[in-house]
């Protein structure tokens, strides 16, 4: 069941829009340096968050990842001891 997200965090794909947003703005080429400065430390304030959920989404997955090791190793133990004779 997915996490219940707080009204105030963003998703990963709302930080990713608004990055390529900026992007596509700098690419232009028609803003002064002080706005470029400012669009261009945005984005790699968004780059860090970005990086941030894709990390925890990185743990999460090795986590699920160990227990179906644990639960195949559980049941290939179980598989070995059962005797269909018996």
């Amino acid at each position: 069941m997915p996490r219940a997200r707080k009204e105030s965090e963003e998703t990963f794909e709302s930080l990713y829009r608004t990055l390529e947003d900026r992007a596509r703005l700098l690419e232009q080429g028609n803003l002064g340096l002080e706005e470029s400065l400012a669009i261009y430390e945005e984005g790699a304030t968004l780059v860090d968050r970005l990086r941030t959920i894709l990390g925890e989404a990185e743990l999460r997955i090795q986590k699920v990842q160990r227990r179906f090791d644990e639960d195949e190793t559980e049941l290939r133990e179980i598989e070995a001891r059962y005797d269909p004779g018996e």
